[in-house]
């Protein structure tokens, strides 16, 4: 029939460059696993372009003879395996003989390499996916692999790559990783002719980590070595004070290679369940270390991720090396106590206070704002948080008892770790006869399952009445009301703006009158809405956003991933609404955040860091929440005394909004009772 085609070399090569080698990081990821093979002591990565025009890997390793150097071009050539039995006792990082022909297959290459002692070297250069040429060299020791115009052969994939900055943090990040699991080599990494670090190469794990993440990182690391069912883990985990808003700095080895596995994570996020917040996630650096015949390191192109036969094992083997490395240092998590203490000391912290309902007024008076958390009754009477003080001193379970779900994480811990799994699911394959004790989940106490339902039912008291939290319903269209005198419709919104003061009660709640209609305002949803829409006006393209000053700039120490991408990126942060300079070694200055976010520097710029380096458009999401918070942080609290004059002010600027309706998060900002609703609850009419 003649249908079957055998594909030549050049076409099938392609075709495998596509499983292997999918963007820069890719081949220097394999380059960096030949040259650690080869018993190197030093690697030197240098890439320009993000990679895409140059990647140069250098080795002092064995190097090797012509007709080696010759051979390695070919599809599966490779010195780490002679037989299939190999494949299941392997201890080396490359060991499938892809990286060199898929590679060339999709690029410019040139190899130089030489034995130590040999009177000459080797030069190879492969063009268009073709030989070209093999020249003698002069004497060398070691193999350098220069890769240029990646993906030329295959536009198809060359247009699927992302910016040159995202490119190239995508391979400080991956040598960051590889640097920490071989200690005992000096890693150097040079982007676009600069070098941004290089590793002692003495062997000790913890200076690897010291080179390249800082001493901020490496102070906030303690020792992690434990043994299990013939599995063992080394390495470092994280103090629970030392969190990130992602898992980027949640590095797994296993057998020396950098790997992502769920059982792993889900092991992680249990051993430090109750003891980080929500949504944060703890740093660690884990060697696993198990018998070559017990995890396949085969089921993936790229040999990024690894099976184990016993899913369960790795996971005790994780959860009880980190929960043993966080008891010997004392690190189990903040105290109830030490939570309560906390609640009273910014209970006591009330202030009296003066409103400018305005974005200008609004900086100054978040500057002493109370915290959410000092709500209600604060003037001089912390009555009520003394209330709530002796509930919580008088509620003491026991934090490692208490379970819940697993969260899903962020966007970037879900991109870089996969999908979560249950923990059940890591002990789907747990033999008989395990100890309880070993896999026991602690139950929620009895007592704590009759909890009250919400808020309101747990901490109702004479000076918070539970009343106070009940929110009332809106409809979804303003309503109408006939005006006879005028003969049209006036909206709720038009009386609003005319209605007469009456009073504050519970300092939360306006009262106004008009006609035979009762208004009741929340001036925190009121203000947050003011707030909201006057910063969401400054937001809007081609506006610059709005930003406040810092007094003192905040010097931030990043990780080199993440100082070569604001290096290559100032002005998409600018945008953004900070302004930064660099001071080199890792460091940067913020000068200016956007507005309402002075004091929170770090925590702010790390989101807007996170979602630029997902390439999410800067009007993004983060940037509505970061308005949303900063409109609710600025205005006034429920509690907070305002005159007669203050609280006309906010109706004035309320009635004059697009939405005002609804606070920026969709809470009500104010409903009505009507004159007959009275009569009608008092009995005058029925």
């Amino acid at each position: 029939m003649g249908r079957i085609n055998v594909l030549d070399t050049k076409t099938a090569n392609a075709i495998k460059a596509g499983e292997v080698i999918e963007r820069p990081v890719s081949v220097v990821k394999e380059l960096f696993d030949n040259a650690i093979d080869s018993g190197a002591t030093r690697v030197t990565v240098e890439f320009a372009g993000g990679g895409i025009s140059l990647i140069r890997v250098t080795d002092d390793g064995c190097g090797m003879d012509r007709e080696d150097a010759e051979k390695a071009f070919l599809i599966h050539a490779t010195s780490k395996l002679s037989k299939i039995e190999d494949i299941y006792s392997l201890s080396t990082m490359g060991f499938r003989g892809e990286a060199l022909a898929s590679i060339a297959a999709c690029s410019d290459v040139t190899l130089t390499t030489g034995i130590r002692g040999d009177k000459a070297g080797t030069r190879v250069v492969y063009e268009d996916g073709a030989l070209k040429e093999i020249t003698d060299y002069p004497a060398c020791s070691g193999t350098t692999v220069e890769v240029r115009n990646l993906f030329k052969n295959l536009p198809a994939r060359y247009k699927f790559l992302k910016k040159d900055s995202t490119e190239g943090m995508y391979i400080t990040g991956l040598i960051e990783k590889l640097a920490v699991i071989a200690p005992e080599v000096s890693i150097r990494l040079i982007k676009d002719g600069t070098t941004l670090f290089t590793t002692p190469g003495n062997g000790s794990e913890l200076d690897a980590v010291y080179a390249v993440y800082g001493k901020e990182t490496a102070k906030a690391l303690v020792p992690v070595s434990f043994k299990y069912e013939g599995g063992r883990i080394e390495g470092f985990t994280g103090l629970t004070s030392f969190v990130r808003g992602n898992r980027g700095l949640q590095v797994i080895y296993v057998n020396g290679r950098l790997i992502h596995n769920k059982a792993v994570s889900a092991a992680i996020d249990e051993a430090y369940k109750n003891a980080v917040m929500k949504n944060k996630f703890p740093i660690c650096f884990l060697m696993i270390y198990c018998e070559p015949g017990t995890v396949d390191v085969n089921v993936h192109p790229q040999k990024s991720e690894v099976k184990f036969s016993n899913d369960g094992d790795i996971f005790r083997l994780v959860f009880h090396g980190i929960k043993d490395a966080l008891n010997k240092s004392g690190e189990a998590g903040m105290t109830f106590s030490g939570i309560a203490s906390k609640v009273e000391e910014e209970a006591n912290a009330g202030t009296q206070l003066r409103y400018d309902f305005s974005a200008a007024g609004a900086r100054e008076s978040s500057k002493t704002a109370p915290s959410a958390s000092h709500k209600l009754g604060q003037q001089g009477d912390p009555s009520a948080a003394n209330k709530l003080l002796k509930i919580l001193s008088g509620f003491k379970p026991d934090i490692n008892a208490l379970t819940e779900t697993p969260g899903d994480g962020d966007a970037v811990s879900s991109a870089a770790s996969g999908p979560e799994i249950p923990v059940s699911e890591a002990f789907a394959d747990i033999p008989a006869g395990v100890p309880a004790d070993v896999l026991a989940v602690p139950s929620v106490p009895a007592d704590l399952l009759a909890a009250p339902a919400s808020p309101a039912d747990a901490f109702a008291s004479p000076a918070v009445p539970s009343e106070a939290f009940a929110v009332p319903s809106v409809p979804a269209a303003p309503a109408i009301i006939e005006d006879v005198d005028s003969n049209r419709n006036i909206t709720d919104i038009e009386r609003l703006a005319s209605a007469s003061f009456v009073g504050i009660i519970f300092s939360t709640y306006i009262i106004l009158q008009n006609e035979d209609i009762c208004f009741i305002v929340d001036q925190h949803a009121a203000h947050e809405r003011v707030l909201y829409e006057e910063f969401m006006v400054k937001k809007k393209p081609g506006v610059k956003p709005a930003v406040e000053q810092v007094l003192t700039p905040q010097i931030l120490t990043l990780s080199w991933e993440d100082y070569s991408f604001v290096e290559d990126n100032l002005s998409r942060f600018e945008d953004n609404g900070f302004e930064l300079e660099l001071l080199g070694d890792r460091q940067i200055a913020v000068r200016t955040v956007p507005l309402g976010k002075a004091g929170k520097q770090s925590e702010v710029f790390g989101a807007i860091l996170s979602d630029l380096k997902r390439d999410v458009p800067s009007k993004s999401e983060i940037w509505y929440q970061l308005i949303q918070t900063t409109a609710c942080k600025a205005a006034v609290k429920a509690g907070d005394r305002l005159t007669e004059q203050e609280a006309m002010k906010l109706i004035e600027s309320l009635s004059k909004l697009e939405d005002p309706y609804h606070c920026a998060h969709g809470r009500p900002t104010f409903f009505t009772v009507s004159k007959k609703d009275y009569e009608k609850n008092f009995k005058r009419i029925v």
